[in-house]
């Protein structure tokens, strides 16, 4: 579990988020609902160290530090070495050896050799947010977070990336943000509105019909059509 208490973030006078608390469980996808420029990024680099904050973060009951190398984050540039290529990446990514058979199992062909051998700067976005996708899996990290990563993926990508979020849940906690409200309604179990400094635990159930996009437009006060 990902456990969040009275955590505060601003810059300079401008208050992001306030006294927000949450917990994020394991088994589950977790999927933060807001529009841009809320805090939903900035919540994830103060979750992941990238931001100071007041207030805790802890992960299983420890603080970051003690788990840093159990934690993945995956932001929507999916930053690269330029010059290293795709497998390259990964190594340094994942921290040991990576070849193409390992690439092979889990990549479902949505990855190709020679995709996975071209320089990182030859890569579209599509192409650097799979290669992510596939270090993650190799990984299997305890605590996934991902920002916007089914951005620029086409349709047979995003049903691999889809079946790897149920994986990866298994044996993590996964909290997720984005705005494709289709995709994410098949993956999301809970949901956090993110809004005016704060966090708030939706009822939400897929299952029973409950839809991202009317949460989403009855939380601006709008409504489907």
């Amino acid at each position: 579990m990902i456990t969040v208490r009275s955590l505060t973030k601003s810059y300079g006078a401008h208050t992001v988020l306030e006294n927000v608390s949450a917990d994020f469980l394991p088994g589950r996808v977790t999927y933060l609902l807001g529009q841009n420029g809320v805090g939903k990024t900035t919540l994830f680099k103060c979750l992941t160290g990238l931001e100071s904050h007041a207030g805790t973060v802890e992960f299983g009951g420890r603080p970051l530090a003690e788990v840093r190398g159990c934690v993945f984050p995956v932001f929507d540039d999916c930053a690269l070495y330029p010059h290293l290529s795709g497998l390259e990446n990964l190594r340094l990514l994942l921290g040991r050896q990576v070849s193409w058979e390992d690439v092979r199992t889990v990549a479902d062909d949505v990855l190709d050799r020679t995709t996975a051998h071209k320089p990182a700067r030859a890569l579209s976005y599509g192409q650097r947010k799979k290669l992510y996708t596939v270090g993650l899996l190799l990984a299997r990290p305890s605590y996934v977070i991902l920002d916007e990563l089914a951005n620029g993926l086409d349709y047979d990508s995003l049903q691999w990336l889809r079946e790897a979020i149920e994986q990866l849940k298994q044996d993590s906690v996964v909290v997720t943000a984005g705005h494709q409200f289709d995709f994410y309604d098949r993956v999301a179990d809970d949901v956090f509105a993110v809004f005016e400094n704060g966090l708030r635990n939706l009822d939400y159930n897929n299952a029973e019909g409950d839809r991202l996009e009317d949460l989403y437009l009855a939380s601006r006060g709008k409504r489907s059509y």
